[in-house]
């Protein structure tokens, strides 16, 4: 499931993998609800949800909220009260940095591997990565990467094979010399394999159920 020979380049998602929904900004949105999961329970959600995508295979947005919503224990009856309240965090910028993943990119870096974010957004991860300091494409504070690629940005969405194009050729390393690191299935691992690039699916949960189709791992750190 990687290539024996080794890989030149790391590419990584954004959501799940490098900045997780923030667990006050899911309490806050929640409250009106009477809910407060912990923190564990609304990390857990985010996996869970993404699970979702990939059990439905498109990007279903109310049903996939609907899950996330069941999930932090939302009560059958109030689901629907739920769904604008969860996709606005998804929606807006309430994200928080995933634990390990800046330090982790710091390490790929020092150990001289070049590293780009494809990510499917809203048009601000770039912004909300450095803000976060996590990465940036000047590398200041933190790890630098090639280049941030925003779907919104580039007008094209994963599993799209295409939205690799712009890291791959930022990077000019070819797909398959280089890792893609993402948290779903349907658009991650589909879209990075169709592009050529080996994928690994950041899984902290042992949620998906295609152990043996692709690379697993608890997260960036690992």
């Amino acid at each position: 499931m990687i290539p024996e020979g080794g890989i030149d380049a790391v590419v990584v998602d954004a959501g799940g993998v490098l900045l997780v929904p923030d667990p006050a900004a899911v309490r806050r949105q929640l409250a009106p609800l009477g809910l407060e999961p912990d923190d564990t329970t609304c990390l857990r959600a985010h996996y869970e949800s993404m699970r979702e995508v990939d059990i439905i295979g498109a990007p279903d947005w109310p049903a996939i909220d609907r899950c996330f919503a069941r999930a932090v224990g939302v009560p059958d009856e109030r689901i629907e009260e739920a769904v604008p309240l969860i996709d606005a965090i998804y929606m807006g910028e309430h994200w928080s940095p995933a634990a390990g993943a800046a330090e982790a990119l710091v390490a790929l870096q020092d150990a001289g591997v070049p590293i780009a974010v494809v990510s499917n957004a809203g048009g601000t991860m770039e912004e909300q990565l450095l803000r976060h300091e996590v990465c940036s494409v000047d590398g200041t504070t933190h790890a630098r990467v090639a280049i941030v690629v925003d779907s919104h940005v580039v007008g094209i969405e994963k599993p799209d094979p295409g939205i690799f194009t712009f890291a791959l050729d930022e990077l000019g390393i070819a797909p398959e010399r280089c890792l893609y690191v993402g948290d779903t299935v349907h658009f991650d691992v589909q879209g990075s394999r169709a592009a050529g690039l080996w994928p690994v699916h950041v899984d902290p949960f042992g949620l998906c159920p295609q152990r043996d189709d692709h690379a697993h791992v608890t997260s960036l750190t690992e």
